[in-house]
């Protein structure tokens, strides 16, 4: 369906782009009728050109960058893949609720873990232990209550992991 929608609006805009470049619908009418087939195919080339260029360059450039962009924090932390998926997680369920600067989360309901996990407490270990402790137990501390059990075993490590290796960053 999307390849439809690309394919009908970059026909729509090379037909306007033809138009406006013969002059307007006149224009484009006495020249379709009176220009050489040579001049006919020097346009189709130009305009294959354009098409080709406009897509090549995005692609390449997109192709150039997908191995360092998912696993890099906003913060120019290095992440592990497990550390990634938690990012995911922390993004789907905690983000709402807590701030954490490297995964861009500004919620204001419950403390946030870039002072809370990341200030208070000093070592990697520790402050995984901390925040698995808060997602099985849950915590009645700032402004709501943070349930227990929102995620449950690997998830759960995957979050704490990617907390603690994040956390005041």
């Amino acid at each position: 369906m999307l390849i439809v929608v690309v394919l009908f609006w970059l026909l729509a805009g090379l037909g306007v782009f033809f138009i406006a470049m013969r002059g307007g619908p006149k224009g484009a009418r006495e020249a379709l009728y009176t220009e050489s087939k040579a001049g006919h195919r020097a346009v189709s080339v130009v305009i294959a050109v354009l098409c080709v260029f406009g897509l090549v360059v995005p692609a390449l450039v997109l192709a150039a960058n997908k191995h360092n962009k998912a696993s890099i924090t906003s913060s120019g932390v290095h992440l592990t893949a497990s550390e990634q998926k938690g990012r995911e997680l922390f993004a789907r369920s905690c983000a709402v609720c807590h701030s954490l600067k490297a995964a861009n989360a500004v919620g204001q309901t419950g403390p946030s873990l870039d002072v809370r996990v990341g200030e208070q407490v000093s070592t990697a270990a520790g402050r995984k232990a901390l925040v698995l402790s808060a997602i099985s137990e849950g915590r009645a501390r700032g402004l709501g209550q943070m349930p227990a059990l929102l995620y449950e075993g690997k998830e759960a490590e995957e979050i704490a992991e990617f907390v603690a290796s994040v956390a005041g960053h």
